[in-house]
């Protein structure tokens, strides 16, 4: 599709990831490829709290067995967000949002990991402290995935990865589905290594009926249609980014946000 584009300048990206675009294939032939990296930033860090609220209350699970005729009041143990540690992975634009947002549930403390430590001024603008992944994944009550999909992070939990972590803990992502192996997490999931998953995205999207993740303890999962993102407001906000850097170039103007330099 690049190589028979013609004359083009700019890929505006309507989101934040761009694993869908041959970025070589672009940068190969001039083409400049931008996102809208903080468009939905806010929608995307309420959704990951929102899990993870779900998640240690048993919401839907509540929910699902009153539809089902069962009034499970002393058997399904909800638990607080307050006293925990969370461990968020990756700390971009929308890690740090969700850093934010946790403040007033007075965790014990928040995690985070990144390939390369962030400056003090910035773990204490947000209230985070630097841990090397494993040891993240280690003392993690909640863990939520805001990594980018990268040769390096695919995959980057693993079997080896959640057998790190505790029995009890949440495993949340809202970024790619490729950053899980998803038939080692359903493993998991079955042998009760970790208490439960919230997932918005999949490896391959839908999912088959084959999916392992499909095929993974009811209770012990959340699964959504790859909206965390999706907002009347953030929607409205990326198609303004888009569109502004769109006319910037029109204009003969530098775009913003490039994600490859040419």
């Amino acid at each position: 599709m690049v190589a028979k584009a013609g004359p083009l300048k700019l890929i505006q990206q309507p989101s934040a990831g761009y694993d869908n675009i041959d970025i070589k294939a672009c940068s190969d032939r001039g083409i400049r490829v931008a996102n809208a990296p903080t468009g939905n930033t806010v929608t995307v860090a309420e959704h990951t709290i929102a899990m993870g609220l779900a998640l240690l209350r048993k919401l839907v699970h509540a929910d699902r067995s009153i539809r089902a005729g069962r009034w499970d009041r002393l058997t399904l143990q909800p638990s607080e967000l307050g006293g925990k540690t969370w461990g968020v992975v990756g700390l971009g634009q929308i890690g740090r949002a969700v850093a934010l947002r946790l403040r007033p549930f007075g965790l014990a403390k928040v995690l985070y990991y990144e390939p390369h430590q962030a400056p003090k001024e910035v773990e204490e603008q947000y209230g985070v402290e630097y841990s090397p992944l494993p040891m993240l994944l280690k003392s993690s009550d909640i863990v939520s995935l805001h990594a980018p999909l990268t040769d390096s992070t695919r995959n980057m939990i693993g079997a080896d990865a959640l057998s790190s972590m505790k029995s009890g803990a949440y495993l949340i992502n809202v970024s790619r589905g490729q950053l899980v192996d998803e038939a080692a997490l359903a493993d998991a999931l079955r042998k009760q290594t970790i208490a439960g998953v919230a997932t918005d995205n999949f490896a391959e999207e839908p999912p088959s009926a084959a999916d392992p993740l499909l095929q993974a303890p009811e209770d012990k999962t959340l699964f959504y249609p790859h909206i965390a993102g999706m907002s009347p407001e953030s929607g409205r906000r990326i198609m303004m980014m888009s569109a502004e850097n769109i006319a910037r170039v029109l204009a003969g103007r530098d775009p913003l946000y490039v994600v490859n330099p040419v």
